[in-house]
């Protein structure tokens, strides 16, 4: 049973219950009360630390618990700017990087963050960037914000936007946000040859197409224990 795992954190809780339930019923014999409340506060407190351990990665196995030399350990994913900001759900967010301005955009972009980002911190996640115009932006940010696993950043480009200038921007997505890797690019007819000059791909049409082409979100790297 992994370490980090939820069935591990499952079973602790609920052996907590099941002794603190025992404990109640034995109450009138002191040994059965003493221990019971022991007990359960250990199990309560190991539940809280495996919570912890999950989500920091302080140990990823049991031989790193152990101290094994040759335990591997996560390497920390760095949080985006934005990360703070989002509370305990995903969102859809107007960007503003400094970047912006020489995209020249109908409007500000908006990134639509999964529902799945907030609680786990330890990944990195795959982009779709959508090359849009105004009457498809709404369905597809609707469509993107019920999608688990990819932050979706919808562009409404205008005549004066350049696949040069949207150069910058895989790289100040990845300072905001936890993206990773060379995003997947979604267009309209009318900006297919925009999408296609800066991906250096053709775009695909469809959003369902575009992440089926995405890898799953990454987990941090290991490394060994300095």
């Amino acid at each position: 049973m992994s370490l980090t795992g939820l069935p591990l954190i499952l079973l602790t809780g609920t052996l907590a219950v099941l002794v603190a339930a025992a404990t109640v019923r034995g109450w009138r014999r002191p040994a059965i009360r003493i221990a019971g409340l022991i007990l359960t506060e250990a199990l309560i407190v190991a539940g809280a630390g495996l919570i912890a351990n999950r989500s920091a990665g302080f140990y990823p196995s049991w031989r790193a618990l152990g101290g094994a030399p040759d335990a591997t350990v996560p390497t920390p994913v760095a949080p985006g700017r934005l990360d703070g900001a989002l509370g305990g759900r995903g969102a859809v967010l107007g960007w503003a990087p400094p970047e912006a301005a020489g995209w020249r955009l109908a409007v500000r972009p908006q990134l639509v963050i999964p529902p799945d980002y907030p609680a786990r911190p330890e990944r990195t996640f795959p982009v779709v960037v959508a090359l849009v115009g105004a009457p498809d932006a709404a369905s597809l940010r609707r469509t993107a914000a019920s999608a688990p696993g990819v932050l979706t950043l919808i562009l409404r480009p205008t005549a004066g936007t350049t696949a040069t200038a949207l150069a910058a921007l895989p790289g100040a997505l990845a300072r905001d946000v936890r993206s990773a890797g060379a995003p997947a690019v979604l267009a309209t007819p009318r900006w297919a040859p925009l999408a296609a000059a800066w991906s250096g791909r053709p775009a695909v049409s469809g959003f369902a197409e575009a992440v089926r082409a995405l890898p799953e979100p990454l987990a941090a790297p290991l490394r060994l224990p300095s």
